[in-house]
């Protein structure tokens, strides 16, 4: 598996896409969870 990187940009421009069927705040939140998972 090729990781890709994503940008902000690049994540923007996909919940811009999504059209409304992600909650971009329970997304956010989950970004930030693994994240910060990841940093302990």
């Amino acid at each position: 598996m090729v990781a890709i990187p994503m940008t902000p940009t690049k994540f923007q421009e996909r919940l811009a896409e999504s059209e409304d069927r992600v909650d971009t705040e329970q997304f956010l939140q989950a970004l930030q969870y693994v994240r910060d998972d990841g940093h302990r």
